[in-house]
């Protein structure tokens, strides 16, 4: 596939997503490599309770950001194959009407080849009748 037709297909996905209430992280805030935690001078002057608290609440919420990432994941993969069923289901029923559509034009191709040898038989009637009407 073209990069083109990539990045109209990631395009139209986004807006899919959109649509179903997720937002796009912005590309500036992706990195590789996360940076580490520079740790202010009020972490580093509070006592050991203290810090072990505050580590304990931030990996509470560290925990729960994670939780919500993978709910929002789970929508994804659900939205994923409810699309995939879509697809499946729409190439079920171009396949039956692609069926239908040629029967059809065989029917009338059929029917056409009568008419045209219907046509030729009544021709050569015709000139039969107007040969004897001469003679």
């Amino acid at each position: 596939m073209s990069k083109l037709k990539d990045l109209i297909k990631q395009d139209n996905l986004q807006e899919d997503l959109i649509a179903q209430g997720f937002h796009k992280l912005d590309d500036k805030l992706l990195v590789a490599k996360a940076p580490k935690i520079t740790w202010g001078r009020i972490y580093q002057a509070s006592s050991d309770e203290e810090k072990i608290k505050y580590l304990e609440k931030l990996a509470s919420t560290m925990n729960h950001a994670a939780s919500l990432i993978q709910d929002e994941r789970n929508q994804l993969n659900k939205l994923c194959e409810l699309k995939e069923q879509q697809i499946e289901k729409l190439k079920a029923a171009m396949d039956q009407n692609n069926g239908m559509l040629q029967s059809e034009v065989a029917k009338i191709n059929e029917e056409r080849q009568k008419f045209n040898e219907s046509k030729a038989g009544l021709k050569g009637q015709a000139l039969k009748a107007q040969l004897k009407s001469w003679q």
